[in-house]
């Protein structure tokens, strides 16, 4: 692995009594990336997370976190943490809500610039019982900054949201993991979720990780098709180089999609260039990662 190693969990076993949750889970997030953790619902997401974050013990295993093995408090300093059933304080003001939050961690903070940072200070002195979902989520976001912690776990934090919300919940993470270098992880069960956030993805399946890697990794993995959809300024030119070069090719509207059994973008569109198309829009198709998770998963 190429940089520093944010989180690394060895065999990670959990379980209930009789009732294994976690089955010898192995994964490795790299420092600053925004990691996306895919499973079904029950796959065992949010306890990985709970187990992670020291708040459940573990029967086996190891987990570090920037390369030390640490648990309980010291855990829960280094990472910050946004369930998937968030709750505050209705009564109380959104001000009032993370300086109680950070009473209880023993942090002084600047509750005007938290809540600045998630477009919120205009709501800070409102009752949190008259947000909407999305500000609730935006919120949560804010709490999970109070302790500055190098890690962000967001556990299925599209929940609930319209598509306004969720285009909002992403543009805040991709700025925290950007402009504030968090590493973040980000659970779901629907890709397209987090999709367009995550540089590397992860699949929990019945309590095991049976998969990690890119979409590309991912798909490669699972011997899936590779789908490349193209806006060219020539359409026609574009369709006379795929032919002579043997690519498969289909046409939906304005754009070109081009299938192939494993990873050729960086040769395709070298060979574009140089025959002379002018290409508008080049990208993997997202159905690519949604089909990769449905074959780990055993939904075809």
């Amino acid at each position: 692995m190429i940089g520093i190693t944010a989180i690394d969990i060895r065999d990670l076993h959990k379980s209930y009594g009789s009732h294994d949750v976690l089955k010898g889970v192995n994964l490795q997030v790299e420092d600053g990336e925004v990691f996306g953790l895919l499973g079904p619902n029950g796959a065992g997401k949010t306890t990985l997370f709970q187990t992670l974050m020291g708040l459940l013990s573990h029967q086996k295993g190891e987990i570090k976190i920037n390369g030390s093995q640490i648990g309980g408090k010291e855990l829960k300093k280094e990472i910050g943490y946004l369930p998937s059933d968030i709750s505050f304080y209705s009564g109380m003001t959104a001000r009032e809500n993370l300086e109680f939050f950070a009473g209880l961690a023993d942090r002084d903070i600047d509750s005007e610039e938290l809540l600045s940072q998630v477009e919120l200070l205009d709501s800070a002195d409102r009752k949190v019982g008259e947000f909407s979902t999305g500000m609730k989520k935006r919120l949560g976001i804010a709490q999970s900054l109070i302790k500055d912690p190098d890690i962000m776990i967001y556990d299925e934090p599209t929940t609930g949201l319209d598509p306004e919300g969720t285009r909002n919940f992403r543009r805040h993470v991709k700025r925290i993991n950007r402009e504030q270098n968090k590493t973040v992880i980000i659970s779901s069960h629907i890709t397209k979720e987090i999709s367009s956030m995550c540089t590397r993805f992860g699949v929990l399946y019945r309590g095991e990780i049976v998969e990690s890697g890119t979409k590309e990794e991912l798909n490669e993995a699972t011997e899936g098709s590779l789908e490349v959809r193209i806006l060219a300024d020539d359409t026609s030119k574009l369709e006379d180089v795929l032919e002579a070069e043997g690519y498969s090719y289909t046409e939906d509207r304005d754009r070109i999609s081009v299938k192939m059994d494993k990873d050729l973008r960086d040769e395709l569109f070298e060979t574009l260039v140089n025959e002379g198309v002018g290409i508008r829009e080049f990208e993997l198709d997202e159905e690519t990662l949604e089909s990769a998770y449905l074959r780990l998963t055993g939904d075809k």
